[in-house]
């Protein structure tokens, strides 16, 4: 009788997981979790338009070239900071895995990912932790991000439990401290309900040649 109860139990946990908490972990490193979540699962999956483009094949370096570029600015109530979202060796270290991730999902899929990363890699310093959506449709390569280099304690960041634990990414506008800085040569802003959605960039893809990584400078800079 316990038995039966408990299975009954747990089939209502199951039945009321839905939305983002049904992502499934497909591939992890020490660093790096990939999920699968059905596009349907995605809370107000309509604003995505038209059919997803999946498999699709997009080589590691080109990974390397279209999201190197991307800045942001984090402002604070003492100053604004900004910086490259990812470092060029955490991006060393993914874009295969991002890459062979394009190519293994299916058009009715959105990839989910969990980035970490020490870039100091000393005693006292914490993990930097980003989490993005991407997918492909007719727009080209769709990136939302949600975390972005948020604080990880160095315990958690070495705990694969602690440190994939995020809040759902939205599609819809947020109140954030985080913006990324505008460049038209690489990527556009996804208008959302006729107001740019400035944490949705879309990459179109006709043209890969056209992404370079730049050189790079200025990186941590805070300003008054």
């Amino acid at each position: 009788m316990k038995n039966a109860f408990l299975l009954l139990f747990l089939l209502f946990l199951s039945s009321c997981a839905s939305g983002f908490k049904t992502k499934r972990l497909v591939y992890s490193t020490q660093k790096l979790a990939i999920y699968e979540l059905d596009r349907d699962e995605l809370t107000n999956n309509k604003l995505i338009d038209g059919k997803i483009k999946h498999p699709y094949k997009i080589p590691p370096k080109k990974i390397i070239d279209i999201l190197g570029n991307i800045r942001f600015i984090k402002t604070t109530r003492i100053n604004k900071y900004n910086d490259y979202i990812f470092h060029i060796e955490e991006l060393n270290n993914s874009a295969d895995d991002i890459s062979q991730t394009l190519e293994n999902f299916d058009e009715k899929k959105i990839i989910v990912l969990v980035s970490i990363y020490d870039h100091l890699q000393s005693v006292i310093s914490n993990f930097k932790r980003t989490s993005f959506l991407m997918w492909i449709d007719s727009e080209g390569l769709n990136v939302v991000f949600g975390d972005i280099q948020d604080d990880v304690s160095k315990d958690k960041g070495l705990n694969f439990y602690d440190w994939t634990q995020i809040d759902p990414i939205s599609l819809e506008f947020k109140p954030d401290e985080n913006q990324i800085i505008s460049d038209n040569d690489i990527f556009t802003y996804k208008k959302v309900k006729g107001y740019f959605h400035r944490k949705w960039l879309i990459f179109p893809l006709k043209d890969l040649d056209k992404y370079k990584l730049k050189e790079r400078v200025d990186s941590n800079k805070k300003s008054d």
